[in-house]
């Protein structure tokens, strides 16, 4: 089918003026399946970022529209009822990942604070996850037990939510606030890979936060760079989840941030950190 770069958009808005959601959506199903369909080429991660290819950008731009569907509906039924049946209707594959807690594929929305555990467990899924292919679409939410020094319930639970647009009552942050009504379509969905070569976070991003010490970002000094291990914390669970937390804690910009690793456990393992972009040629001559 033709490209409609504005379909999803058009979906996010029809959902704000309709309550009966579930007969809205069930009228959009078909349609909406056609349009995720259109954006195939996004089920495989390429070598490199698609920088430099229009369409492809295109393209990541209008799932981004589907992600503010996904949001809303979480917000709305906690995930459940109509937000799992309409992704699954339309192509997208539900996951739980219940079996070990993972920041890549869990998103922490509750915590039993356990001074007795030694580890961060899964205590319930409380909404599926979503793949598109290899492309992880969205995280599963999960109440998780678990210590304080791995994770402080209020801390996991309050601080900033990063690559999200909403959540209900919690501080989010994605590249499209604070543009206008529709320069903030325009935003790019957050590529985040689970394939043969491991789980690659964020893989649009510039800078490889896998080195140590990282590149620095454009325009950024040694100064104003933030300590390393905050940026991996940030980049892997999309918020902070230990105390106590940076005074800038909703003013951090992880959105340039890239990592890739073979497994995503907490606390994050350094030997589980590898390069997975292949080094650029350079021109001969």
């Amino acid at each position: 089918m033709e490209l409609d770069w504005w379909y999803f958009r058009r979906l996010y808005e029809g959902l704000l003026e309709h309550d009966d959601c579930r007969a809205y959506l069930g009228d959009q199903r078909s349609e909406a399946a056609d349009h995720l369909a259109a954006l195939e080429s996004l089920r495989k991660r390429e070598p490199v970022p698609a920088a430099g290819d229009d369409e492809q950008l295109w393209r990541i731009m209008k799932l981004y529209g589907l992600s503010r569907v996904s949001d809303y509906l979480i917000e709305r039924f906690g995930g459940q009822g109509e937000h799992a049946e309409f992704f699954s209707a339309i192509g997208l594959t539900p996951f739980e990942h219940a079996e070990s807690f993972s920041p890549f594929h869990h998103e922490i929305s509750a915590v039993v604070q356990d001074p007795s555990a030694t580890a961060v467990t899964v205590e319930e899924v409380l909404w599926p996850g979503l793949w598109f292919g290899d492309l992880l679409f969205s995280r599963a939410g999960v109440r998780v037990r678990a210590p304080k020094h791995l994770v402080d319930a209020t801390v996991a639970t309050t601080s900033t939510l990063y690559f999200t647009f909403r959540r209900g009552q919690r501080p989010t942050s994605d590249l499209s606030h604070g543009w206008g009504s529709n320069s903030q379509w325009g935003t790019s969905f957050p590529r985040f890979y689970s394939d043969q070569d491991g789980l690659h976070l964020n893989w649009d991003g510039e800078v490889d936060i896998g080195a140590d010490p990282p590149a620095l970002r454009a325009g950024w000094s040694e100064e104003e760079t933030e300590p390393l291990d905050e940026r991996r914390e940030l980049l892997l669970h999309r918020c902070f989840v230990r105390g106590p937390v940076p005074a800038d804690a909703s003013d951090r910009y992880p959105f340039d941030d890239r990592l890739s690793l073979t497994s995503a456990e907490w606390p994050l393992r350094p030997e589980s950190i590898v390069d997975a972009r292949p080094d650029v040629q350079k021109p001969e001559g």
